[in-house]
């Protein structure tokens, strides 16, 4: 009887040691306990589905059994070392290669007989956290290439707000404009910094939700008044959450340089054509001008006073046709400052007067038909100028069979596309025809079917004139055998010259 109170602790001590593994199995964490040798005691099941799923580990070392923990400044030793000798509780993390393959998250506590160790997978929560990391990482890095991109742009970019339009950032190539650095243009408004005519509502336009895409623009900047200069531009509305505009981007490409370039070019080519002309009107003076010298020489040796005077009335038509291309020369090369209202027929007439030699000597049939009746505004130079270039060639199509029709028609015309309305000419030959490449080419500066006979600017020039006067230019060619020849239309809005001021004046 005297045994029994022994025997009853001893089942207590059994029973509570079922009920600890009961509660430990049914805890999240796995836990371990470890001897002073440390040796595995006990495992929990969180532990030994982690860890030992057989459960052999169990009275063997731990370092012997997980050998991927023994390294130098291991964190495995460290820290169960502090708990075991010096009786420290530790935490901390680390990473367990082959063959778990696991992050841990490790809390060790000292306790009587040796250590308890509680660790729990965090594998998939570290990969998350590195994930995230990767994500930012990579974010850092498109934001510093993005920012990269945008301060070293070769165009100018900015950013505006949409009450003052005042700068809210630029990168360094808009800020070269003014030559100045971005931070000295920062918060200084639009029409302060650029005080070009226009521009203002141009950025109005934008805050009502309409953007600009490749206008082109032209003025002075308020660093560099002297110079004038021009910049091809495109703005855009942000919108907020809301749908309201809430800032206004900018972006633009100087193209000062390629238009003074252009301007050379354009000069160039109207030395060219003067030269031509001036080939052309030399050659019509001069028939004229010997028929008088031979008919003044007649005169002189005459004694027949009704011959003295038939010559001298020749003589006096000869120079009458002189005066007629003088005049004609003279309202050809006139550069007006302002617009003129010209007729279609005053427009023809000038160029075949000029060319009816060429036209002569080639063998060509010119046929005009001049139905519009009303006149056109426009710069009356460069248009005779346009019309001489597609005569000139269309003579030079029809040189190599010897001649042919050369058809010049006007007409009142429409503008389908913007309603306006206008004078259409047409300039059509029966000469060798263009092929598909060629066509594609026309209107490139310096392409030319002429080899060393031609500049290749004429055709360009001719684009860039009526372009400027708001107006289309259209071509269609054939070589098909007995339907060979090309037609050139030109379409000249009434109100080209008006529209052209305004754009100037922009």
């Amino acid at each position: 009887m005297l045994n029994n109170p022994l025997n009853v602790d001893q089942k207590d001590d059994a029973l509570l040691r079922s009920q600890m593994a009961q509660f430990f199995d049914a805890t999240t964490d796995a836990i371990i306990f470890l001897d002073r040798s440390y040796n595995f005691t006990f495992l929990n099941r969180q532990a030994r589905e982690l860890i030992s799923p057989d459960g052999k580990v169990l009275g063997k070392n731990l370092f012997e059994s997980f050998p991927a923990t023994v390294y130098e400044n291991s964190p495995y030793i460290e820290n169960y070392r502090k708990s075991m000798e010096d009786g420290l509780a530790t935490e901390f993390e680390a990473f367990y290669p082959e063959s778990l393959n696991l992050w841990l998250r490790i809390q060790s506590y000292p306790a009587k007989d040796g250590i308890t160790i509680f660790f729990r997978d965090i594998t998939q929560e570290r990969m998350v956290q590195i994930a995230l990391l990767e994500k930012s990482a990579q974010a850092e890095r498109q934001i510093s290439e993005i920012e990269t991109l945008y301060r070293t742009a070769p165009i100018g970019l900015a950013l505006f707000d949409v009450k003052d339009f005042r700068y809210l950032r630029l990168n360094d190539r808009q800020a070269q404009f003014f030559g100045l650095a971005p931070e000295q243009v920062v918060g200084r408004t639009l029409t302060e910094m650029a005080p070009i005519e226009g521009l203002r509502e141009l950025f109005e336009q934008v805050r009502s939700g309409e953007p600009v895409i490749n206008y082109p623009l032209e003025g002075t900047l308020v660093t560099d008044p002297e110079q004038y200069r021009y910049w091809t531009v495109s703005y855009f509305p942000v919108y907020a959450a809301d749908g309201s505009v809430q800032a206004i981007t900018a972006a633009s490409l100087e193209i000062t340089q390629q238009k003074k370039a252009e301007q050379a070019l354009v000069q160039n080519e109207k030395l060219v054509a003067v030269g031509r002309l001036a080939s052309s009107i030399a050659h019509e003076i001069n028939n004229p001008l010997e028929s008088v010298t031979n008919l003044l020489y007649l005169a002189r040796h005459s004694n027949n006073l009704a011959k003295i005077q038939e010559y001298l009335d020749t003589a006096e038509r000869e120079l009458r046709r002189v005066s007629v291309i003088s005049n004609q020369t003279l309202r050809f090369h006139k550069q007006s400052t302002s617009p003129q209202e010209v007729s279609s027929e005053s427009l023809i007439d000038s160029v075949t007067s000029i060319y009816q030699g060429r036209i002569v000597n080639a063998h060509v049939q010119v046929e005009t038909r001049l139905r519009a009746e009303k006149t056109v505004r426009c710069f009356e130079g460069e248009i005779r100028q346009i019309i001489s270039n597609l005569v000139s060639n269309a003579i030079d199509a029809m040189a190599p069979s010897g001649g042919g029709r050369l058809l010049l028609r006007s007409r009142a015309g429409t503008d389908w596309k913007s309603g306006k309305k206008g004078m259409t000419f047409t300039v059509a030959d029966s000469g060798t025809g263009m092929t598909r490449q060629t066509l594609t080419k026309l209107f490139e500066p310096f392409f030319t079917t002429k080899g060393f006979g031609g500049t290749g600017l004429g055709l360009w020039v001719t684009k860039e004139i009526i372009d400027r006067h708001q107006g289309k230019l259209r071509v269609r060619s054939s070589q098909a055998k007995g339907k060979s020849g090309t037609v050139f239309t030109i379409f000249l809005p009434f109100s080209a010259a008006i529209q052209r001021n305004k754009d100037e004046l922009a």
